[in-house]
């Protein structure tokens, strides 16, 4: 079985965008806003590592990995696992922006802070998540259609994995092609998402009587990732329907977001 020439396209398109759309996005809003510092880019994605890469993976070994009853419960019960995967997301990621703005950004108090901030939690989940994994899948893919099919590419590992690898890449290329264009699509409404709630948590430290934004991010969070996990389930099996509520849900938040920048602007 050889690679399309459509797939390994449409590979490269996201790899394009998941790498290069937080960088061109950087440089847009520094050459907007001269006076701004890099140093918000730099927390907003380093709380990423720390708490989405680093401390939830502990939370979903203990939860998900581990064995125990807890463990046994979620996995056997699809919507406890939903449930239990788009909560986790929302909390570390929002907790994570949360402490930034109150501890290590406390005396930045522009609000243009969380927009750099976004930049940056957002641009760093692109790169590593979906930037890097279609380079190594594109790389693979090109090898293999080099080496003239999967079966010539497996035949260069020891018998016994053979079996393991075949099904790997046998699954990889059966994935329709569109779905991996969707993959550099979807970054560009994912990283919008993350800069409106770092402008939403931003609030939330930074403006009196505004602390309930803090849960409200975390909700409207949890909310978006219900419907991805439940793809990642098959309790919903379109791409396409999911990638349509993604950007529903990030218009939505993006213009309520967008109404409360301008009027807390009029209001300084």
């Amino acid at each position: 079985m050889n690679v399309s020439w459509v797939m390994m396209m449409n590979m490269g398109i996201s790899a394009v965008i998941a790498l290069f759309l937080p960088i061109v996005l950087l440089v847009v809003w520094k050459v907007k806003n001269r006076g701004i510092r890099m140093i918000p880019f730099l927390v907003g994605a380093g709380v990423f590592i720390i708490f989405a890469l680093f401390l939830e993976q502990i939370c979903h070994y203990f939860v998900l990995s581990r064995v125990s009853p807890l463990s046994e419960y979620v996995n056997g019960h699809i919507w406890a696992f939903v449930l239990y995967g788009a909560l986790a997301a929302g909390v570390f990621e929002e907790t994570g922006r949360f402490l930034a703005f109150k501890t290590v950004l406390r005396r930045s108090k522009g609000k243009e802070t969380a927009i750099t901030y976004g930049i940056g939690h957002g641009g760093i989940e692109s790169i590593l998540v979906v930037g890097i994994s279609m380079i190594s899948s594109l790389i693979l893919v090109v090898a293999i259609n080099a080496m003239g099919g999967v079966e010539n590419y497996v035949a260069l590992v020891p018998a016994e994995a053979q079996g393991v690898l075949r099904e790997n890449l046998n699954t990889l290329l059966l994935t329709p092609a569109h779905t991996f264009l969707l993959a550099g699509i979807e970054r560009i409404s994912t990283i919008i998402f993350h800069i409106a709630l770092s402008v939403i948590v931003f609030f939330a430290v930074q403006r009196p009587g505004k602390f309930y934004f803090y849960p409200l991010a975390i909700v409207i969070h949890t909310f978006l990732d219900l419907f991805a996990i439940m793809y990642q389930k098959g309790v919903i099996k379109s791409i396409l329907i999911i990638e349509i509520v993604i950007i529903i849900i990030t218009a939505v938040t993006v213009y309520f977001t967008y109404r409360m920048y301008k009027e807390d602007a009029a209001n300084a």
